[in-house]
């Protein structure tokens, strides 16, 4: 993770100290959108602050990927090499990530492919389906985009349908007590390659592995099981943000589901945004997911500062999702004081708007105005317990919708939400101009009246995190 004023490039090292200058010294500007940028009009009443720019490192990223994937593959982490895991007859079910994530899954798959079909393995013994947990089902033309025309005329692949038991196979019960409900070509195949990336997740402290199992190719009972094992002990949902496997109850949770099902291989990737590939590794899930894990804290994660009483997050290099969004905002929740005001900048892709959630639901929460604000404030700590005691799946989301906006003031300037919803999500006000926008900040704090007051600014929010310091 680095500091640098804006301006400055992301790859000039500021020495592990952080970049303190008032905001008027440094203009700055956030991406936006896939090749544009958009610049902070902060006004005068900011303009004292001191402000705090931080950047990912995004130094070295591979010249040539074909070469470094054909690299990995060649040299398995503790695992034999992928010929001897199979052989003729031998069925291979290939778990790839979902579009809403930037792996390279068309540039892999011809390279594994080839691999497997030279070890003898048919065409018809391999199948192809998307992790997709609870997210958005993937149809015949995002299919098509994601795996290659090719590929997905040749290989059954498949957007496994969260909610239909008939599909799954039951698996058995974990010692947690998660029932391990797998995507029957997933769970009856003889080896599993799945293709994904590791990035900061807020419960099982990094996505990637065996996540594209559970819950990527689960059933909706064993996705919200494990979903509820970060909310364990009543804590904090972020609180287990980029933490170690070992002490990570949902990371064990899913270890503990993969022992139930047979071999696997991982092919994971270190990624900073689409075509941005800095490290690709495969072997052992365990033993890829330990090594990449490390890597991303060495990147992209921010140095331990105290809170500021404005936090800025951009969420480059999503697309515009309003769930990847919103957890954008969480991951850099521990950097923002309580009685501060937390800010996303927000660009949205219009096909991606109602990824995760119905433009009608957002609607339905938009309409509630304020009162609803309150509503979520007071009473969803009130439908959580009753959710989590009844095992709903949708328990782990109220508790992230709780703690985003419980204690600090939640901004978000985003047009094409703004024109689509209105004003207000609840307690979350949208905007579509930056003088309202930053005239709220000040009103926000002007009730906290911050003494040396600073501005934490993390264009690329995507990427980078701020772990919580446990208390």
């Amino acid at each position: 993770m680095k500091e640098s004023p804006s301006g400055s490039s992301s790859v000039d090292r500021i020495n592990n100290a952080e970049c303190s200058a008032p905001a008027s010294a440094h203009p700055v500007n956030l991406p936006w959108g896939p090749d544009a940028t958009l610049g902070l009009e902060l006004p005068p009443g900011l303009m004292e602050f001191e402000l705090d720019t931080l950047w990912p490192d995004l130094e070295g990223p591979v010249g040539d990927y074909p070469a470094a994937l054909e690299g990995a593959l060649d040299a398995l982490e503790e695992s034999p090499p992928l010929e001897r895991l199979v052989k003729a007859g031998s069925t291979v079910a290939l778990v790839v990530d979902d579009p809403s994530r930037w792996t390279p899954v068309r540039a892999a798959l011809p390279i594994v492919l080839r691999r497997l079909h030279a070890a003898g393995v048919r065409p018809d013994d391999v199948t192809v389906s998307v992790g997709v947990g609870r997210h958005q089902a993937v149809d015949l033309a995002a299919m098509k985009r994601r795996l290659g025309d090719q590929i997905a005329a040749t290989y059954q692949s498949f957007s496994p349908p969260v909610d239909d038991i008939a599909a799954y196979d039951d698996l058995g019960t974990t010692a947690r007590g998660v029932p391990v409900r797998v995507f029957r070509p997933v769970a009856r195949a003889d080896l599993r390659i799945l293709i994904g990336s590791v990035l900061p997740h807020l419960q099982a402290g990094f996505g990637g592995g065996y996540k594209l199992i559970f819950p990527g190719t689960s059933h909706r009972t064993t996705l919200g099981a494990l979903h509820r094992q970060g909310l364990s002990g009543g804590g904090d949902a972020g609180s287990l943000l980029g933490g170690d496997a070992a002490s990570n109850p949902m990371r064990q949770a899913i270890h503990q589901a993969a022992e139930l099902v047979g071999p696997c291989v991982s092919i994971s990737h270190l990624i900073g945004g689409p075509a941005q590939i800095f490290r690709v590794t495969a072997g052992r899930p365990e033993s890829v997911q330990e090594l990449l894990a490390a890597d991303v804290r060495r990147r992209f994660q921010a140095q331990a500062a105290a809170p500021a009483d404005i936090v800025v997050a951009g969420n480059h290099p999503w697309p515009g999702d309003p769930m990847q969004s919103f957890k954008i905002l969480l991951h850099h929740r521990a950097a923002c004081k309580p009685g501060g005001v937390l800010i996303g900048f927000f660009w949205t892709d219009p096909d991606e708007i109602d990824r995760s959630f119905p433009r009608s639901a957002l609607r339905l929460i938009a309409a509630t105005g304020a009162p609803g604000g309150w509503a979520i404030r007071s009473l969803v700590p009130l439908v959580e317990r009753a959710m989590s005691a009844a095992g709903s799946p949708s328990a782990f989301m109220l508790r992230w919708a709780r703690e985003l906006v419980v204690a600090r003031t939640v901004l978000v300037f985003s047009p094409p939400l703004h024109a689509w919803i209105g004003p207000r999500l609840g307690p979350v006000r949208l905007f579509a101009e930056q003088p309202a926008l930053w005239q709220a900040a000040l009103e926000a704090l002007e009730k906290s009246r911050p003494h040396s007051p600073g501005i934490r600014i993390f264009p690329q929010g995507g990427l980078t995190y701020v772990p919580q310091v446990p208390r």
